[in-house]
């Protein structure tokens, strides 16, 4: 169960998330389309806004996204 601002907080994550792999991937579309970091990120955007703040597991989220975030910031 999150807060409101804990939900607010999952969004931003997965906003810079998102703009991390594109920066990586140098923009090129037809691989951020097929970049499974990339989609899931966009799946747990679309599911945080779908989702009223006290049905999402903050912690299993938060977790899942940095472990994304990581593979991208060496």
């Amino acid at each position: 169960m999150a807060t409101i601002m804990e939900k607010d907080v999952l969004i931003e994550v997965v906003a810079s998330g998102l703009a991390l792999i594109s920066r990586k991937l140098k923009y090129n579309l037809e691989y951020l389309n097929n970049n499974e970091d990339n989609n899931r990120l966009i799946e747990i955007r679309d599911y945080l806004y779908s989702t009223f703040s006290d049905e999402i597991d903050y912690e299993k989220i938060l977790s899942e996204c940095k472990a994304i975030k990581q593979k991208y910031q060496r």
